[in-house]
């Protein structure tokens, strides 16, 4: 099968193109941008972030000729933005069929914020024969755009689990640093427990436009030996961290089901998410992670739950429910479907 992935540079999309390889698929690969997968067989880059007309025009027509030239069996799409409504709006001309996976604040908060994008939404998911989310909340919030009995498929991505070793009193965070992610909240909470504490530290991975700010805040609450910024990590370093951390903290303003929570469930870290309709799909307050509730000072709660049978319950969780073998081929019988 010639398959023609639309996406962006993200780690969680390339290993899920690198758990493609052995099953029968030609992945091909096109971005607004170079990301230089080695999984796939070509790379083609379409920029479609312009804001002259006639070069959004321009990189219309080099979409349309690449599609027509490639004749791809099928088209996955990830992420529902305006390079997914060119795309699917070709391949609905070109008579090829397309699956589009929506990410999160793309069908969650975008079409909220004018017509404009909620028509782009509505278009793309219209020409989309499948749509896959990876939670239920998304899938309800696309349901009110184009509604459907049989468009819409819950399935995650998939992730390598990984196995935990001897832990250590370290807090993990990983998401980018950018103000959706709330990283300067984390900072708070930690400088909250961290007297009381004086064993643990914090670390803090990604990068972001905000990351020289949340360094000087860290300067300001006087925690630079007990704050660590790791920078962009690949993902072998990601899990190592991942396997010796006591605690995970994800708390962002929205959200999907993150790749970062699974992977941090599936090494034995106490989880701390945001109060979202998606936290709450995996995580039982109190139970197998914390859900963070205003006023309460969340890691004060997960330094308090019993941490190895939540390490068990959410391993069992997550390997039955996200596991990359079982998702991959999820995936792979959907592109039979859809191109059937």
């Amino acid at each position: 099968m010639k398959l023609l992935i639309i996406g962006s540079k993200s780690i969680h999309l390339s290993s899920f193109i690198q758990a493609l390889n052995g099953q029968g698929i030609r992945p091909y690969f096109l971005a607004e941008e170079a990301c230089d997968y080695s999984e796939v067989e070509k790379e083609f880059v379409v920029p479609f972030r312009s804001k002259n007309p006639s070069a959004v025009l321009s990189s219309n027509r080099q979409l349309k000729a690449i599609l027509k030239d490639l004749k791809p069996d099928l088209v996955h799409v990830h992420q529902v933005n305006r390079l997914a409504y060119f795309a699917t709006r070709h391949c609905d001309r070109l008579n090829i069929p397309c699956l589009t996976t929506a990410w999160g604040s793309d069908v969650l908060v975008i079409p909220q914020q004018n017509s404009f994008f909620k028509f782009l939404v509505k278009k793309t998911l219209q020409r989309s024969k499948l749509i896959t989310a990876d939670s239920q909340e998304m899938i309800d919030s696309m349901q009110k755009i184009v509604p459907s009995s049989d468009r819409y498929t819950l399935l995650q991505y998939g992730i390598d689990l990984i196995d935990a070793v001897e832990k250590e009193k370290i807090i993990y965070s990983n998401r980018l640093h950018k103000p959706i992610y709330r990283i300067d909240q984390i900072i708070r909470y930690f400088e909250d427990i961290e007297k009381d504490h004086t064993d643990w530290r914090l670390v803090i991975g990604a990068v972001g436009v905000e990351t020289d700010n949340l360094k000087a805040l860290v300067i300001e609450k006087g925690l630079e030996n007990r704050v660590d910024f790791v920078g962009w990590l690949e993902k072998e370093d990601n899990h190592a961290w991942y396997a010796k951390s006591s605690i995970y903290i994800s708390i962002p303003e929205h959200d999907g089901t993150a790749v970062s929570l699974l992977e941090a469930m599936s090494a034995g870290c106490v989880p701390i998410v945001p109060d979202l309709v998606v936290s709450k799909e995996w995580i039982t307050d109190g139970i197998n992670g914390v859900i963070e509730k205003s006023p309460n000072n969340p890691i004060r709660r997960a330094l308090e739950i019993d941490a190895s049978v939540c390490a068990k319950t959410n391993r069992k969780l997550v390997e039955e429910k996200a596991g990359r073998t079982n998702c991959t081929k999820q995936f792979i019988e959907l592109y039979n479907r859809v191109k059937s």
